[in-house]
């Protein structure tokens, strides 16, 4: 089974993803800021990590700075969850090791489910 930490204080989307998962192949744990999301990885490794950017406490781009020094670029895949379009914060999070994104707003639900299967099983 599969492990998908929701980092997101869209408590809606995290909702959303929860209910569009197929429980015997993922378990879905979130966090509504980088630091509890910090806080839920050093508890468990996830396998995939979707980030929002704008969060409270700790953003997203902090959080993958945090997690980079913590946990190394490469050892988690990440996507950028975000309604934010601003090129400087997608490309700085490719720049920190994110695997892609996607704009919540513009996206379908099973588009954001199609992009979780493509990353979680490259």
């Amino acid at each position: 089974m599969k492990k998908i930490l929701v980092i997101d204080d869209d408590m809606t989307f995290v909702a959303m993803i929860k209910a569009s998962t197929d429980p015997k192949k993922y378990v879905v744990e979130s966090a509504g800021n980088g630091e509890e999301g910090l806080e839920r990885i050093k508890e468990s490794i996830p396998d995939l990590i979707l980030l929002d950017i704008r969060m409270p406490k700790m953003d997203g781009i902090e959080f993958l700075k945090e997690m980079n020094e913590k946990f190394g670029k490469e050892k988690i895949p990440v996507l950028i969850t975000s309604n934010v379009s601003s090129l400087d914060k997608i490309s700085e999070g490719v720049s920190l090791g994110v695997r892609g994104y996607f704009i919540k707003s513009d996206e379908s639900l099973q588009g954001i489910m199609g992009i979780i299967e493509q990353t979680l099983n490259n």
